[in-house]
């Protein structure tokens, strides 16, 4: 059986590393993994390009890579690499806002809108955005450009369901991830308790979902948000 290939952006670190790892799993999968930083995979199934997603040129020379890459047998896309920079709206700067736009949603956006064309009939597309998209967040870019990704999500649901290509959101809970590393124990503890289950979210539980939805016999599903929050939306 040919390799299906599929794109994964955030590929080096936190839920990019997982779903990575789990697709690779499989006989029948190839990763491209894109990222600024080095990744730790090592499979002869796995093509790392360095990527710099806030810059709109690079990501068109990205398409280019990716498509001699993958050929005729791209399946899927997962839209998981994001930033959160900056201050609230009083303080707040046209860069990083500009930044948050450009690496969370624009980059998203142009990926598919590029590859599309060379994505399989049938085909699988996975945006990650977050529940600050609904609750906010204190950096209103951040809030901004991850309420885009489910938008984003349902206009390509549409404009691509005739060609059977399934197009979901994904919320995670709150997890430990290379944008949240350095938060305290404290707050982490403080976090936790906002989840129905008491404890965070991991990136292991998140990936398993996504592998779901990428999976050819997960059919039917397109246009939904698959919620690992725990219940915390409610707890804001």
């Amino acid at each position: 059986m040919d390799k299906l290939f599929f794109v994964v952006t955030g590929s080096s670190s936190g839920l990019g590393l997982e779903i990575s790892k789990m697709l690779l799993d499989s006989d029948n999968h190839s990763v491209i993994g894109l990222d600024i930083n080095e990744t730790e995979i090592q499979s002869t199934d796995f093509h790392f390009i360095e990527s710099d997603l806030s810059n709109r040129s690079s990501v068109n020379k990205l398409v280019e890579e990716i498509s001699k890459l993958s050929g005729d047998s791209l399946y899927g896309l997962v839209n998981v690499a994001g930033i959160s920079v900056g201050k609230s709206i009083v303080g707040m700067n046209d860069e990083d806002w500009d930044k948050m736009i450009e690496v969370n949603l624009t980059a998203p956006a142009l990926l598919i809108s590029k590859l599309q064309d060379s994505m399989m009939d049938g085909g699988r597309i996975v945006n990650v955005s977050s529940p600050v998209s609904i609750t906010g967040s204190n950096k209103p870019g951040y809030s901004a450009s991850k309420a885009g990704m489910h938008g984003l999500t349902m206009s390509v649901a549409k404009n691509l369901g005739p060609r059977n290509i399934l197009v979901n959101t994904v919320f995670p809970g709150p997890m430990i991830t290379g944008m949240t590393q350095k938060w305290s124990q404290e707050k982490r503890d403080s976090i936790a308790t906002e989840s129905f289950l008491g404890r965070l979210t991991t990136p292991e539980e998140v990936a398993n979902g996504i592998k779901f939805l990428l999976n050819p016999s997960t059919t039917g599903i397109t246009g939904s948000v698959l919620d690992f929050t725990a219940g915390s939306m409610f707890t804001h």
